[in-house]
């Protein structure tokens, strides 16, 4: 079966000298660094420096800053049986993850599985396949990428279901196989019920990636007030009410997404009492909050990637800075806060230097308690940090004198 499309292969040619850079295991070429060619997106692409000695294989997009994403280095090409062979590779890595009470993980993970632009979550029997932009659709076929889920035995795969984009016109499709209901789609994680909207939800459903840290926050909340800004549908929020959280509050602008909060408390027979789910915009809520001198004994402030690009990464540390700093101000005396970040563009030692400035200017002073990245089933190349992009601190904060 053919899993990719590889006809009429391209040569591309370096403009600058890569070699070295691609060997260390960076798989990612820019367009700055390669001829432009006039071809389709998702060409097949052997990969030349200037002295047309071949470098890499992989596919090919002139319409975009990401031109070349490896798949395999020197003069090698790259074949149907690879893409098997690293498909069950990544599975083989991941399985171990579900157990009897956690239904759900990453199954594929991009350059971290050697499979670049394809993103697999897996739910409880359905599978949720991205692939990472125009160029990715064109270069893998999909359809039978979906049937090798279903032929497969390493994890039990009732659905494969194609996800695009929220803001595409056609959301999605079914691959292969057969889900009751997309738009209401129960899964355990870490014995905690969830029920997502597959099909409208953002990313593949679910943010999969705070799996390991709503566990912390879960063991940290016992008789605790909690606020959970940017809360989305309720992940921590709903960890926190089960660790014993004496109450929690729930904030975001996305009147579905609180109202999915609301629903994934109930499914777990939290008392409605000890959950306030509130549709407004957390900078606004914050603001509010200062004035009226609430204060919660874990503030957890999870905001979107405010750095979609290189070019955003100064106006997000802004950005962040005034989230955090804001949020800090609402922590009781000796209580805690986590902080995280969700962009690739910001790297953990700015984080933590972010992080420091806002307690800077809330005028507190932060142990730190935790610091995280992704799980283990979202794995990433060494030679490319932009992949580690999940940070997570969690600190105890002290006010500082006047």
């Amino acid at each position: 079966m053919k899993y990719f499309f590889s006809e009429k292969p391209v040569r591309l040619k370096l403009t600058r000298d890569l070699t070295k850079h691609l060997k260390r295991g960076n798989p990612w070429v820019f367009s700055d660094a390669v001829e432009k060619l006039k071809v389709q997106d998702g060409s097949y692409a052997i990969l030349v420096s200037h002295k047309n000695e071949v470098v890499a294989h992989g596919f090919y997009s002139p319409h975009i800053n990401l031109s070349f994403r490896v798949l395999n280095l020197g003069d090698k090409k790259f074949n149907d049986q690879e893409f098997v062979e690293r498909f069950y590779r990544a599975l083989s890595n991941k399985k171990h993850l579900l157990t009897s009470e956690n239904k759900c993980c990453r199954l594929i993970n991009g350059e971290g599985d050697e499979l670049p632009g394809i993103i697999a979550d897996y739910y409880q029997g359905v599978v949720v396949l991205k692939l990472d932009g125009v160029v990715s659709e064109a270069f893998w076929k999909k359809e039978n990428v979906g049937a090798l889920f279903m032929e497969q035995k390493e994890v039990p795969v009732s659905c494969v279901y194609f996800k695009r984009k929220n803001r595409e016109e056609e959301k999605g499709e079914v691959l292969a196989g057969e889900c009751d209901d997309l738009m209401n789609l129960e899964f355990l994680e870490n014995g905690v019920k969830f029920r997502t909207n597959i099909i409208d939800s953002a990313k593949t459903g679910f943010f999969l990636d705070q799996r390991e840290n709503r566990d912390f926050i879960r063991k940290a909340s016992k008789d605790k007030t909690l606020l959970n800004l940017f809360g989305y549908t309720g992940g921590f929020s709903v960890y926190g009410g089960l660790g014993g959280a004496s109450s929690v509050t729930t904030v975001d602008i996305a009147p579905h997404a609180i109202k999915a909060s609301s629903l994934n408390w109930e499914i777990n027979h939290l008392s409605p009492d000890k959950h306030e789910a509130i549709c407004v915009d957390a900078f606004e809520f914050v603001s509010e909050a200062q004035k009226e001198k609430k204060l919660w004994d874990i503030v957890i402030t999870d905001p979107p990637s405010f750095a979609p690009n290189q070019k955003a990464v100064e106006s997000a540390k802004a950005a962040y800075i005034k989230i955090f700093s804001d949020s800090l101000r609402l922590v009781k005396d000796k209580g805690f806060f986590a902080a995280s970040s969700c962009s690739g563009h910001i790297d953990f030692e700015s984080f933590l230097e972010i992080v420091q400035e806002a307690l800077s200017k809330s005028r507190r002073r932060g142990k730190v308690l935790l610091i995280k990245g992704q799980p283990e089933d979202h794995p990433f190349p060494l030679a490319l940090p932009e992949m580690r992009y999940l940070k997570f601190v969690y600190l105890q904060v002290f006010k500082t004198e006047a």
